[in-house]
């Protein structure tokens, strides 16, 4: 529904209806992703191999205009790859951005009309016959004992056709349409990939604005509906600046649960009385690493059952769990101390573990022991699934996950709006307090919904712990949902971490008594 191509081949029109979006949280992301492809060098490599066996085996089959298409694709893959080679690889950064007339800088390419090449892509089905030949030719392969479909002895046993190759020509056919695009709402980057031989090429949309609105304009109305929506002011400022504001309502409720059956506690200081400020230069100090340490081990002797700890990172999280596993002067290492206490369970970057990591972590609370699982803000973890119950009795969010401003996405992406703010007559300095807004507003809305897996229904009941000492800053507190500042202890910031315990507790005493 979001992208038009798709709404036009779907004969889907939205004339006069209302379109109501769930979820809604996602949906700026969910349009951006919609609208950015990103490719690899590999797959140009891969895309360019199978157009060449495909144009080695039928060139003089060819009529001279597709002749002619087939070459400039050609071409174009050429220049693409010379260009991720010999200019990105080089380079001393990891990402940066990447101008497009630099893309088609390779010898003919500039004499390419880019249109109509996409024209002739998209009625010819260019990608769907290299990939149907190269599949033809690889099962051919196997079946004759990989001597080619020329000789015809075959093996004594029948080889098993591999899966089909993937459609890599179909995937850069879509990159290519970001070629032709408006430069003002897309940018190029590049980015090196973990595999040192490879790097990705991606083209991302800076402004949903454009594609959204042709959405707005076309309903009746346009309902956003989510649970974990604050901060709201970015769904104003980057979907609805275009509509009167006396068309735009908004509408907070709180929670089904009663003030009382929720603890949250903004903490700053850690048992050893240090600051606990999880900034990009202050992080990597083993003396606040081993005091979060004490602080968790600390808080799962007061909180029963099921701990989930959401940390800004995978690498931070393997960061931390290594220093843990460290022996520091004592018999015992922070990771045995907090294993003793509850099972101790990290989530993976591999999809495929989800299910038996939440698996293990339910049987070690129904076995009475208790857990505390170790993820990620806008991991697996974060987003879909409930922690209800003795699954989530505390949800503690280590530090701030803000994205990485020195990466050349987002400084282009913040550049973009505060060029925006400027133009439509804002000052240097209120443009950047508008991209300074949307940068912490993307931050908050991934805590908002972590922090969100936990009160499930009308009887639940849970304390969450958010450990950084600028979660006491009122700016960073207004970007909570309003069911959550109810319930934050006043003064926390004042008070010593004996309190936090003392606190909780008394808190759970009290809804065990229920």
């Amino acid at each position: 529904m979001l992208h038009k191509s798709a709404r036009e081949a779907l004969d889907l029109s939205l004339k006069g209806h209302v379109v109501i979006i769930d979820e809604a949280h996602n949906l700026m992301d969910a349009i951006t992703n919609i609208y950015s492809i990103t490719i690899s060098l590999s797959q140009l490599q891969r895309a360019r191999a199978q157009l060449g066996v495909y144009l080695q085996k039928f060139r003089n089959r060819l009529k001279g205009k597709n002749r002619i298409y087939v070459t400039q694709m050609v071409r174009l893959l050429d220049s693409l790859i010379i260009y991720l080679r010999e200019s990105c690889s080089k380079s001393g950064e990891n990402d940066g951005i990447v101008q497009t007339n630099n893309l088609m800088a390779g010898k003919g390419v500039d004499q390419i009309n880019l249109y109509k090449l996409m024209r002739y892509l998209q009625e010819s089905k260019l990608a769907r016959k290299v990939d149907g030949y190269i599949v033809h030719t690889d099962q051919q392969s196997l079946q004759y004992g990989g001597m080619g479909t020329h000789k015809k002895a075959k093996t004594t046993q029948p080889a098993q056709p591999k899966e089909a190759s993937t459609p890599v020509l179909t995937h850069i056919q879509g990159f290519l349409i970001a070629l032709t695009n408006s430069s003002e709402e897309g940018r190029m980057f590049f980015s090196k990939t973990d595999n040192a031989d490879d790097i990705s090429l991606r083209y991302m949309l800076l402004d949903p604005t454009h594609h959204f609105r042709e959405v707005v304009e076309e309903a009746r109305a346009v309902i956003l509906v989510g649970g974990t929506m604050s901060p709201m002011s970015d769904y104003i400022k980057h979907l609805f600046n275009y509509v009167p504001t006396d068309r735009i309502q908004t509408i907070s409720c709180g929670h089904v649960i009663p003030r009382e059956n929720l603890a949250v506690w903004p903490i700053g200081k850690g048992p050893s009385g240090l600051d606990l400020e999880f900034t990009f230069d202050k992080r990597n100090s083993t003396a606040v690493i081993d005091d979060l340490g004490r602080a968790i081990l600390n808080l799962s002797m007061v909180i029963p059952d099921g701990i989930v700890v959401f940390f800004p990172s995978y690498s931070y999280l393997d960061q931390i769990v290594q220093r843990w596993q460290k022996t520091t002067g004592t018999t015992q290492t922070l990771w045995e101390r907090l294993s003793q206490r509850k099972e101790v369970l990290m989530e993976s970057k591999e999809s495929s573990s989800v299910e038996v990591t939440l698996a293990e972590y339910a049987r070690a609370i129904d076995s009475g022991k208790g857990g505390i699982l170790l993820s990620v803000v806008g991991g697996k973890m974060s987003e879909g699934i409930n922690f209800a119950d003795k699954l989530g009795r505390a949800v503690i969010v280590v530090g701030l996950p803000f994205p990485n401003i020195h990466g050349a996405e987002w400084k282009t992406k913040l550049e973009y709006i505060e060029k925006r703010a400027v133009d439509g007559g804002s000052t240097q300095s209120e443009a950047k307090a508008v991209g300074r807004e949307h940068y912490e507003n993307a931050c908050m809305r991934a805590v908002n919904q972590s922090i969100g897996r936990a009160i499930r229904h009308q009887n639940d009941y849970a304390s969450i712990i958010l450990m950084d000492k600028r979660y006491s800053s009122d700016r960073i507190q207004s970007k909570l949902p309003g069911w959550i500042r109810g319930s934050l202890i006043q003064d926390a910031d004042k008070k010593p971490f004996t309190a936090v315990m003392s606190n909780l507790s008394s808190f759970f005493r009290a809804r065990n008594a229920l």
